[in-house]
């Protein structure tokens, strides 16, 4: 009998903390693609990283409130811009930190015509997958211009850049809109 209830309590017991850690029907939100606002002060923000005398490293995602040189790889320079541009809005971000690959895969949807704050992804093969991040700025009849973080010695290139590639570089891969909370 009182091996009965023993087990009785533990399964009460069991059943009560399960249900409490699986319910949260309370917290719920929406993904959706990045709206052009949020997109265009992530642009914004890129021009003040731009702006700020930076260097690139791996897993590199200083702040701008940090002071000296800032240290940005391409996926931690696209996770600041964002964090900025989401910050007391009703938005947030699906990611504290994310590598290419977690973008790629995970927190952006594919979008075949280019809006500001858009990310493009970057490669040597289009059969691979990417392998640097930038975000889009605009274009014209013959380049597209973007922000990114990256190191090229032979361009003497560290850290936050503002270039441009001709439209059909090969180096592209896709674009894609970021994917948020609400």
């Amino acid at each position: 009998m009182i091996q009965k209830r023993f087990f009785g309590y533990v399964l009460l017991i069991c059943l009560l903390l399960s249900s409490c850690a699986t319910n949260n029907q309370d917290i719920r939100y929406r993904v959706l693609d990045c709206p052009a606002n949020i997109r265009e002060d992530a642009v914004s923000y890129a021009r003040k990283y731009f702006e700020r005398e930076t260097e690139f490293a791996w897993g590199g995602r200083d702040a701008l409130e940090k002071e000296g040189i800032l240290a940005l790889d391409c996926s931690g320079f696209i996770v600041r811009v964002y964090q900025y541009a989401v910050k007391g809005t009703k938005y947030s971000l699906l990611f504290d930190d994310a590598p290419v690959s977690g973008f790629y895969h995970h927190f952006t949807a594919p979008v075949d015509t280019l809006s500001a704050g858009d990310i493009i992804f970057m490669g040597t093969d289009k059969d691979l997958p990417p392998t640097h991040m930038s975000i889009f700025v605009n274009m014209d009849s013959e380049n597209i211009y973007f922000f990114d973080a990256t190191e090229k010695e032979e361009e003497g290139i560290n850290g936050v850049t503002f270039r441009y590639y001709p439209k059909d570089d090969p180096r592209f891969i896709s674009y894609a809109r970021l994917l948020i909370k609400y």
